[in-house]
């Protein structure tokens, strides 16, 4: 994305008055040959085992007084065979806002992440890919009862504010409504971060709350997700951690408890390793899978990327939680296991 197209979208707006805006369109394309074992073996071309293939247009408008007002809408697609990703048939499910920012922060509304996941994201040397990254398992629900509701990257119809940098502290908050008619609470979601950065350290805490929707056979429920967590780099190497609590509102669904650790070298100016891992344990028994991935990323230039992404799930007995979509029968406690080799460009 360092690389783009952009066009002048200035227009008139009053006789000798004219206001400067700028328009981008990006994105990213990617391909991969993998080994896939669960149940069952498999050899396949994926997609995105580096960065999700997408494309979107972003602008910018410059009000004057040093406000802003800015747009993105982002499409995911499936580089293997054409088809719409991510978006559930959405034709920008990744993500679609329009915002104002000024050096007060910025609000953005629309479909976008969540503060929690721009706190984790800092945190992941797989930046949350949805195939390979082990924090994909903080999403998990297998063994905690009904009634608990998954975390989630995305909040539809969400307000978000964003902080400006305070030497080095920053927060954000986002609220998004379920917008059903005689229930303010059914699919009402909001949540919240504290970041610090400066030098060689990172730390966070984020809070993301969500309520279940009204299609269930109960009053909507409170789930509640904790995040802490940091990293430290001892130039050329970062080692992070990260702490999570998942709970319900209601008494009869078992609470989640995720501890993570990640490692990055940037071995050469154009090669980096990374890895990550992630132990989810259930309170009071249940499955306990451990997801372990391993990286390594040549850049071939500043736009294009080769890659190589191991993947392990290992599950307790009975257990069949899985990741970057490898097939695990129910209750089998079948290890989840990939190899890929993949290149990734940038527009």
């Amino acid at each position: 994305m360092k690389v783009r197209q952009w066009m002048v979208m200035g227009a008139a707006l009053a006789a000798g008055n004219a206001v400067a805006g700028t328009m981008q369109l990006f994105g990213v394309v990617d391909a991969s040959i993998e080994y896939a074992g669960g149940s069952e073996s498999v050899v396949r071309m994926r997609e995105g085992q580096q960065a999700a293939s997408r494309w979107g247009i972003r602008g910018i408008e410059d009000l004057g007084g040093g406000l802003k007002a800015n747009f993105l809408v982002e499409s995911g697609f499936n580089i293997d065979n054409g088809t719409e990703f991510f978006g559930n048939n959405r034709l920008f499910g990744r993500q679609s806002y329009l915002g104002l920012s000024g050096n007060w922060g910025e609000f953005r509304l629309g479909r976008q992440y969540t503060p929690s996941f721009y706190a984790l994201l800092r945190l992941d040397p797989f930046l949350l890919n949805g195939a390979v990254s082990p924090f994909n398992l903080l999403s998990a629900t297998a063994s905690q009862g009904t009634g608990h509701v998954a975390y989630g990257a995305r909040f539809d119809n969400a307000v978000q504010y964003f902080s400006p940098n305070w030497g080095g502290f920053s927060f954000g908050a986002a609220v998004a409504p379920g917008e059903v008619p005689g229930s303010a609470r059914s699919g009402l979601n909001f949540g919240m971060n504290a970041t610090y950065e400066a030098g060689n350290v990172y730390a966070f805490y984020s809070y993301q709350g969500m309520y279940s929707g009204a299609n269930v056979p109960v009053e909507p429920t409170l789930t509640s997700n904790h995040f802490v967590g940091g990293s430290y780099r001892f130039k050329p190497v970062e080692i992070g951690l990260l702490y999570s609590a998942a709970s319900s509102e209601r008494p009869e669904t078992r609470s989640a408890r995720h501890y993570g650790v990640t490692f990055s070298w940037n071995v050469t100016q154009r090669d980096t390793f990374k890895a990550a891992a992630l132990k989810r344990q259930i309170l009071g028994g249940g499955q306990r899978p451990l997801a372990v991935t391993l990286g390594w990323d040549h850049d071939l230039s500043k736009r294009t990327t080769a890659y190589v992404r191991a993947v392990l799930v290992h599950n307790s007995p009975g257990g069949s939680v899985s990741n970057n979509s490898i097939v695990i029968d129910p209750g089998s406690g079948d290890d989840a296991k990939s190899v890929s080799v993949g290149l990734r460009h940038r527009f």
